[in-house]
């Protein structure tokens, strides 16, 4: 009976941790500098990504992908981006993550909608992965 109530209790324990295995982000881990993002591709320099420097123009609800690291957490479900030619706050929702864990030094792509509140710019991802 012993086995039977150390075995349960075991499976309850390792589903709970299961269970908790959300996406997100991992912080402490220190960004790589701006000239060093790269997601390794050889080619033509006019793709159809966005930068933070030409996402401060576009129009609100603009669709735009961006490739960058996730630098740290704000607050609640707000995070700063960095890429190459600067920073912008993304808000991702739970769902956006997808069940993936990243960190600073992950180069990412993110795609969502500008949103510009008050004086600042700000993007409402709906996905998230790798580049």
């Amino acid at each position: 009976m012993k086995k039977v109530l150390t075995l349960a209790a075991l499976l309850a324990l390792s589903l709970n941790v299961m269970a908790e295995d959300k996406g997100g982000f991992k912080a402490g881990e220190t960004p790589p500098p701006p000239h060093k993002q790269d997601a390794g591709y050889k080619g033509s320099e006019d793709t159809n990504e966005s930068q933070v420097k030409s996402v401060r123009t576009l129009k609100e609800g603009s669709w735009v992908t961006m490739e960058g690291n996730i630098i740290k957490k704000v607050s609640g479900n707000i995070y700063t981006f960095q890429d190459k030619s600067g920073n912008i706050n993304l808000i991702i929702p739970e769902s956006a993550w997808g069940g993936e864990k990243y960190d600073a030094k992950d180069l990412v792509r993110v795609s969502g909608f500008v949103k510009h509140k008050n004086k600042q710019t700000e993007i409402a991802v709906k996905q998230i992965g790798d580049p």
